[in-house]
């Protein structure tokens, strides 16, 4: 039997193996490749779905995107529930899912609330809004609102100073009443003396001497008050210093002329104390001359009662044994006060004061117009982010122009006093009707923006007296830099002292003046305000409201005139200003208060902690060989396993 070779078949067969597993194993690898751009693009595209879930009544009404989450295997499960079906489907890329795990979660209230910044300056860089101020006016308008700040802050500190130089004049006016108290009395006893009433003058001189004890106490209260003053204007010395970085040149130089008439009325105070501490000593002096004339007096009498009557005798000489009396009294000098002192239209000081005890006592009766009630609503929802964030004063930094952009969002987005309804193009979903309850929540939202309060009374309160504070530093910067109102202020000052001549006491009153009567404007700038007109930001002639006279009147009848007019800004955009001085972490957590609180009234579940923002998943996967496999392995460790392991990551943010 003839034998068959078989080596051609062999070796092809040998060739065909090694050229099929090779053109396998180019396959597989291209395979592999196209499996890991396959599973990328899967999850890239399962978490477009998951992203896709974004809070539909939190984009209607407030126009950000944010998926609700509460846990990571929440959020892990509803992701493999998109990218299952995708895996079901793979054909050439088989692969299975393993697990899911969260690498970084990022939620609205994390990281100082950057995020839902964010989403807000994203919005609004495509919003159809109108802003207040020039972009370029912004850095201008910051300056402005502290240069304010600090002119407010000089002129209270100072307009309590001149209350404290008024007093001090009161003093020295008590001491004067009390001198012209002992002429009266040394003229009764004189006249006692004189009808050679013994009786009656030792009673008037008893008067005069409990006159005269009381000297002492008045010069010490005098004393005590320019004490107090002097120590005062050191220390408001250094305030002045500190405040005045942030003022301008003019304004800076023309408080710095008024304060240099505080301390001069302090160091001319050095002349009046020597002659007040005069006066201390003196009265002692005069006591014990008035006692020894009272018993010099004590002896006349005791002549004349032992006098024995005699028929031819005429009877004592009365005149000659009063005479020395009477002479050695009349050496009982009695001095007035040498220098201009005390107030003498106390009526018009007393009105101007009222003025700022009406703001002491009940700034919002003042304010808020006639007919308008305070919203009693209050701030309920539990776990509000403001609560559980990380409120750092200066945690973060934001730019000037990205702060008002915010701030434009806030005036487009929520209510202020008076209450007004949302636009429904904006905020749909949640819509408010004018009024003045808050709803189960808060009615006045910005100024809670402003102020963190729980109730909106509180809010509002602090919002009028913030603008008051800024509207009261413009309008003193104006009224120091008008000359006519500066003259104006002068001459209610003489009238008040009651002073022919410029003195510090003069500066000082017209400076009280003054401040009074930038506050009276404040007052009338804000009830403006909240009844619905505008106010400038630097006034002028044209548009100050508030006479002298007129001050005056408010002060004698409490009543509260209504300022403002239809040139400037309005209520909204004044709280937009106060927005911008604030911190914006602050801010933006309250923000989300907000949000919470409104949307909670149709979903109470909902919490801004679980506003989804931007998420990183690592997804681990069981891939599968299709054109290659280690068989020869297989049969020798008998594993048929063709998998491998493999490892993608996804991130997405709104």
């Amino acid at each position: 039997m003839r034998e068959m070779k078989g080596q051609v078949t062999i070796f092809i067969s040998m060739v065909m193996m090694c050229i099929f597993a090779l053109f396998c194993g180019l396959l597989e690898s291209a395979r592999t490749a196209g499996s890991r751009w396959y599973l990328q693009t899967i999850v890239s595209s399962s978490l477009d779905s998951v992203f896709s879930q974004y809070h539909r009544q939190l984009w209607d009404s407030y126009r950000l995107l944010f998926a609700e989450y509460e846990t990571e295997e929440e959020l892990e499960a509803d992701f493999a529930g998109f990218l299952q079906p995708y895996l079901d489907e793979s054909g050439w890329y088989p692969a299975e899912l393993e697990k899911v795990t969260v690498e970084e979660w990022l939620k609205a209230t994390d990281d100082y609330g950057i995020y839902l910044e964010k989403e807000i300056l994203d919005y609004m860089k495509y919003g159809i809004w109108e802003m207040d101020f020039k972009i370029e006016d912004i850095n201008g308008l910051w300056e402005n609102t502290k240069e304010a700040g600090a002119v407010k802050e000089i002129a209270e500190t100072y307009r309590e100073h001149a209350k404290d130089a008024l007093k001090l004049e009161k003093a020295l006016e008590s001491i004067s009443e009390s001198q012209k108290k002992q002429m009266e009395k040394k003229q009764k006893c004189l006249s006692c003396l004189k009808n050679y009433n013994g009786f009656g003058f030792q009673r008037a001189a008893k008067e005069l001497i409990r006159e005269l004890k009381r000297m002492p106490g008045l010069v010490n209260e005098y004393e005590k008050q320019a004490d107090r003053l002097a120590k005062k204007l050191g220390e408001s010395r250094q305030v002045f210093n500190e405040e005045k970085e942030n003022c301008t040149s003019p304004v800076n130089d023309q408080l710095e002329r008024e304060v240099e008439q505080f301390e001069s009325y302090i160091s001319q105070d050095g002349q009046r104390r020597k002659e007040m501490k005069e006066l201390e000593t003196r009265s002692y002096e005069q006591i014990q001359h008035i006692e020894e004339v009272m018993e010099e007096a004590e002896e006349v009498e005791r002549i004349i009662d032992e006098w024995e009557d005699d028929e031819d005798d005429d009877g004592p000489d009365l005149r000659a044994l009063w005479s020395p009396v009477i002479y050695h009294f009349e050496q009982l000098e009695i001095r007035s006060i040498s220098f201009s002192h005390g107030v003498k239209d106390k009526k018009t000081e007393g009105w101007l004061k009222q003025i700022q005890k009406m703001c002491q006592s009940s700034l919002l009766n003042l304010v808020v117009p006639d007919g308008v009630n305070v919203s009693d609503g209050m701030m309920e929802t539990k776990e509000l982010p403001s609560e559980s964030g990380d409120m750092t004063p200066k945690a973060r930094g934001i730019s000037l122009t990205d702060h008002w952009i915010v701030n434009e969002y806030c005036g487009k987005f929520f209510r202020s006093f008076p209450t007004n309804g949302l636009e429904k193009s904006e905020s749909e979903e949640i819509s408010f009707e004018p009024g003045v309850k808050g709803d189960d929540g808060l009615a006045y939202e910005l100024e809670y923006m402003i102020g963190g309060k729980k109730l909106d009374e509180e809010n509002l309160t602090s919002v009028v007296s913030r603008l008051l504070t800024i509207r009261e530093g413009l309008n003193m910067i104006h009224i120091l830099s008008d000359s006519k109102k500066r003259q104006e202020a002068q001459n209610l000052a003489f009238l008040i002292t009651g002073v022919a001549g410029l003195t510090p006491l003069v500066f000082l009153t017209t400076f009280f003046i003054m401040s009074i009567w930038a506050l009276g404007e404040s007052i009338m700038d804000v009830r403006g305000l909240l009844a619905g007109k505008k106010v400038m930001i630097w006034k002028n002639a044209k548009n100050w409201t508030l006479t002298l006279d007129s001050l005056v009147t408010m002060g004698r009848e409490g009543q509260i005139g209504t300022g403002g007019g239809d040139e400037g800004f309005s209520y909204v955009s004044w709280l937009k200003l106060l927005l911008f001085m604030d911190e914006i972490v602050s801010q933006e957590y309250r923000m989300m208060d907000l949000i919470q609180m409104n949307i909670c009234r149709k979903q109470s579940s909902f919490r801004m902690r679980r506003g989804t923002y931007q998420i990183r998943l690592k997804n681990h996967l069981i891939g599968k060989h299709v054109f290659f496999s280690l068989g020869f392995m297989e049969r020798q460790t008998g594993n048929n396993d063709h998998t491998y392991p493999i490892e993608v990551v996804g991130e997405r943010k709104y």
